[in-house]
């Protein structure tokens, strides 16, 4: 008698995602990750406000509430980068 092999086929399962919650994962990470992009554009305002300072484009150095308005946006935009990752599909 011959053999018959098959090789190839699939078995038909259906393939269960597995999703679990991980608070490291969903909420300390993405804040990180957000605090990181905070104190990056926070860093560069600061930065860019000292040097318009020195040359002398303005008199005085502050740091006003709408630069840390624009420092929030890049907290936003880091976390939600990080908090979608988790809920990116996985390849196998």
């Amino acid at each position: 008698m011959k053999e018959i092999s098959v090789s190839g086929i699939s078995t038909g399962k259906a393939k269960i995602k597995q999703t679990s919650f991980s608070a490291k994962n969903h909420l300390v990470e993405p804040i990180k990750s957000g605090l990181f992009g905070f104190s990056i554009f926070i860093t560069i305002l600061i930065i860019v406000k000292l040097f318009s300072y020195s040359i002398g484009s303005y008199d005085y150095f502050t740091i006003e509430i709408t630069d840390i308005e624009l420092s929030f946006i890049g907290f936003v935009l880091l976390f939600l980068i990080r908090f979608l990752e988790n809920f990116k599909e996985q390849e196998s």
